[in-house]
């Protein structure tokens, strides 16, 4: 059996390994032991896609992917993700805070997008809600350029790649209309964040997933569960523990499983330096020191997979590595 471990923001960010420090130690032991290697940073949505082998255009397709999987007939024609987000004003940056952050009904999610679908309508532009989070626009021309994904934006500033300008054009009155829609005073009135912006990515048309490594894939992942469908793989929500996806029954011999673990990910850029260690302690209590004592056993390799803003970190685990006694537990130096 083996086990490949995406786990986003797993790594402190580059001078910050004090924060860290003598944090997680198991976890360093296998980041020490193991055969590590860096790559140039890329976006957890960007791996799942190179991962299933899907073709980069413009962009990566995430949006007809995600689309399929809601039930959206995306089998033609150009889609672009359009979620709903809420940019928070700090005294030098704008931060995006996207789900889990804001909550939202499907009802309020529907509201809003029959204001913006009247006001594009001489556009050809249609604006979906299949999901209170999970947005979709259709009849548009395409942005020409790639654009960052919900995992790069999460908690950060946006970035200041200009867009085409129609694009700048719509996002700017998509803003202006969503400002002074009665959902969002609603929403203010009861303490609760407005959709303020939308996140546009992920855009393309359908293409194939050829890649058929994982026979299951564990995720909440929307992305992560539209390429293990079209992929023919089996797929679930991520186990609470290393001993509930045992429990789970299809850890058989020969089997590749995929687990994303977003704990890290959603402390890092929603809590801070403090929910980023609980994170960490947690998956060192329900991940790591289990693994560790099934490599060897019924586990043969675990591939630990980590980006993060400066880098990706991919990390090789076999039986022979735990051997390594010579290698002092340590956060891997990047290159």
């Amino acid at each position: 059996m083996q086990l490949t471990l995406l786990i986003p923001d797993l790594l402190p960010a580059q001078g910050a390994d004090h924060i860290a420090r003598g944090q997680a130690p198991l976890l360093r032991r296998l980041l020490a032991r193991g055969n590590s290697h860096f790559f140039p940073a890329i976006a957890a949505e960007h791996w799942l896609c190179q991962a299933f082998e899907v073709e980069q255009r413009q962009d990566w397709p995430a949006a007809p992917l995600t689309a399929l999987l809601d039930g959206l007939p995306a089998e033609s024609g150009h889609w672009l993700r359009a979620d709903p987000v809420h940019l928070q004003l700090h005294r030098d940056r704008m931060a995006v805070l996207a789900a889990p952050a804001l909550e939202l009904t499907q009802d309020e999610a529907g509201a809003l997008c029959q204001t913006l679908n009247a006001h594009f309508s001489g556009e050809g532009l249609h604006i979906e809600a299949a999901r209170p989070l999970r947005w979709y626009i259709t009849g548009a021309d395409a942005p020409g350029l790639p654009l960052p994904t919900p995992s790069q934006v999460a908690g950060r500033a946006l970035p200041r790649k200009a867009l085409p300008a129609p694009w700048h054009r719509r996002l700017t009155e998509i803003q202006m209309l969503l400002h002074e829609h009665p959902v969002n005073h609603a929403r203010e009135s009861r303490g609760a964040l407005p959709v303020n912006s939308l996140l546009l990515w992920g855009h393309g048309q359908r293409l194939g997933v050829p890649g058929r490594h994982y026979s299951h894939v564990w995720s909440s992942d929307a992305l992560a569960v539209a390429l293990a469908v079209q992929s023919g793989a089996e797929c679930a929500d991520t186990p609470a523990s290393a001993s509930a996806w045992l429990a789970t029954g299809h850890t058989s011999p020969g089997s590749n499983h995929l687990v994303q673990l977003d704990d890290a990910h959603l402390g890092a850029r929603y809590g801070g330096p403090e929910r980023w260690i609980s994170a960490l302690e947690q998956l060192e209590r329900d991940w790591f020191a289990p693994l560790w004592s099934l490599l060897g056993g019924r586990l043969k390799v675990i591939d630990l997979v980590a980006p993060g803003d400066d880098h990706c970190l991919r990390v090789g685990i076999t039986a022979a590595h735990k051997l390594r006694f010579w290698r002092r537990d340590a956060w891997p130096e990047s290159p």
